[in-house]
């Protein structure tokens, strides 16, 4: 869907527009200001028209999700998101190609559009996250033969882990929530040794399937050795410094506010700022409980990071086909990519890409470039009941 049909919906009196002469308008207004050449859209009003600038009005934070939107309020953000796309926010500085920009805008419009599931008293709102990763694992031999008594110097071998949770938030956020976090599981080994240390890993094939974990007020209760507990971050939020907030009203909603808080919160992690900003917002929206109006600005917010393109345009994960977008990180050649229905705006999961191949041990080849080393892809509804046992994680 381009530009011209999504502002449609707002007003009617918009003429037919191809695809093609929508990208062809594009072209020549980039055109013009790549040339620097005057352009005047009101030429036709005269040119004794003036006009007055509005005043800057900041947005307030809500602090609930939007229920619905107005064809009105779609077609005024259809406008902002077509400026925003060509002109950047606050002034022209490039951020993601366009197509990946036009995706994500396209997924924001869609998003509000769309409602937040709306929990009776006593349901939950069900996440589940089903995850595959690149691990490793050190043999016993190995470590022995090494230069130094440590894993520093010994050699390592990866293979695919399967991992699989479930969140029950209920309808009052503040009352108790509920994880099932299921047993780690092989998914796939490379070559004879890579399958040897997966089968050795404890954590594999010992304890209990799953574990059913309480959760007062969406935080994780530890046990400590004195007796007393002790309250973990948030299992869905987004990550601050430090540890973790499930509070989205302390997040800007305006895209380039909200990029820049982004930036601020990530601040010394990861091999680049602008990596590490799309990293954050994937691990955000894999938390399943980012509201409508914040998933919109997280996909407004991508689409101003440079280095931000259309990665794969049938990208697959657990059953589920999307859009990839992503940036390729030169500084440890890994691609972070979302995967999102831009029809829907509908979050489907994320993953990550090696770009220059990926070897298992020093004993197989290289897996080529491309190859995914991990992924995860997320699911909700809304359900009647808290879980009462982990029988889920035999299936």
């Amino acid at each position: 869907m381009d530009e011209t049909s999504l502002l449609r919906r707002a007003r009617t009196d918009i003429p037919e527009r191809t695809p093609a002469s929508v990208a062809r308008g594009r072209a020549a207004l980039l055109a013009q200001i790549e040339a620097e050449t005057p352009y005047a859209p009101f030429a036709a009003l005269g040119d004794d028209t003036s006009f007055t600038p509005l005043p800057v009005r900041r947005r307030r934070r809500r602090t609930v999700a939007w229920t619905g939107f107005t064809a009105l309020g779609a077609g005024a953000l259809t406008i902002a998101l077509i400026g925003g796309n060509v002109f950047g926010v606050g002034g022209w500085h490039g951020g993601a190609d366009p197509a990946a920009a036009d995706m994500l805008n396209a997924a924001a419009v869609a998003t509000l559009e769309t409602t937040d599931p709306q929990l009776a008293p006593g349901q939950y709102l069900r996440v589940r996250n089903d995850a595959q990763y690149m691990t490793p694992a050190w043999l016993d031999e190995d470590v022995d033969a090494a230069p130094t008594p440590d894993l520093s110097t010994a050699e390592a071998q990866y293979y695919m882990s399967r991992e699989r949770w479930e969140v029950f938030r209920p309808a009052d956020r503040n009352d108790t929530w509920w994880m099932i976090q299921c047993r780690r599981s092989v998914a796939q080994t490379f070559g004879p040794k890579s399958e040897l240390a997966a089968q050795r890993e404890a954590l594999m094939t010992e304890g209990p399937i799953g574990h059913l974990i309480e959760m007062p007020g969406g935080r994780i209760k530890y046990d400590l050795p004195d007796g007393a507990t002790e309250m973990g971050n948030p299992r869905s939020g987004f990550t601050v410094p430090g540890g973790s907030s499930d509070d989205f009203s302390q997040l800007p909603l305006e895209p380039s506010e909200l990029l820049a808080e982004i930036y601020r919160l990530s601040a010394g992690s990861g091999p680049s700022p602008d990596g590490e900003a799309l990293v954050w917002i994937a691990d955000t929206l894999r938390g399943g409980a980012v509201p409508a109006e914040y998933r919109a600005a997280m996909y407004q917010a991508a689409a101003l990071i440079p280095g931000v393109t259309v990665t794969d345009g049938q990208a697959t994960l657990n059953g589920t086909t999307g859009t990839a977008i992503g940036r390729d990180e030169t500084n440890n050649s890994f691609r972070q990519e979302i995967i999102i229905d831009p029809a829907t705006g509908q979050f489907i999961g994320e993953r990550q890409v090696a770009l220059e191949g990926y070897r298992a041990s020093a004993a197989t080849p290289a897996l080529p470039p491309g190859t995914v080393v991990g992924w995860s892809a997320v699911t909700t509804e809304i359900v009647d009941a808290a879980p009462t046992d982990v029988s889920i994680c035999s299936a």
